[in-house]
């Protein structure tokens, strides 16, 4: 009686160790499947990463020559046909202290 017991326990046991080997196995493969696709996806994002800071450089270095001084000064000149003011046809508007109205006065040379 306990020799058929036995034998029925091994009997299950085996086909359960080949199903539990072949699970580990499957999983084993799966982990490092995942593992090597992550890797590829964290590569590509790196890439584009350093494509994005090579973009921003760029954009920084081309907003700093549209806002240099001497450009916008000759853009305005030439462009737009705008000069320099005239220090005697300048108008100072100044703020009431009181709620009168405002006064404009002509000032020359400030």
């Amino acid at each position: 009686m306990m020799l058929r017991k036995r034998n029925r326990f091994f009997c299950l046991l085996k086909p359960l160790s080949v199903m539990l080997l072949l699970f580990l196995v499957f999983s084993m493969v799966w982990l490092r499947s995942s593992v090597v696709s992550l890797e590829y996806r964290l590569g590509n994002l790196e890439k584009k990463k350093a494509e994005l800071m090579r973009d921003r450089k760029l954009l920084a270095a081309e907003q700093a020559n549209l806002l240099y001084v001497g450009r916008l000064q000759a853009v305005a000149a030439d462009g737009a046909g705008l000069t320099f003011p005239d220090r005697v046809r300048v108008v100072y508007v100044a703020k009431a202290k009181d709620k009168e109205a405002l006064k404009a006065s002509l000032r020359i040379g400030r």
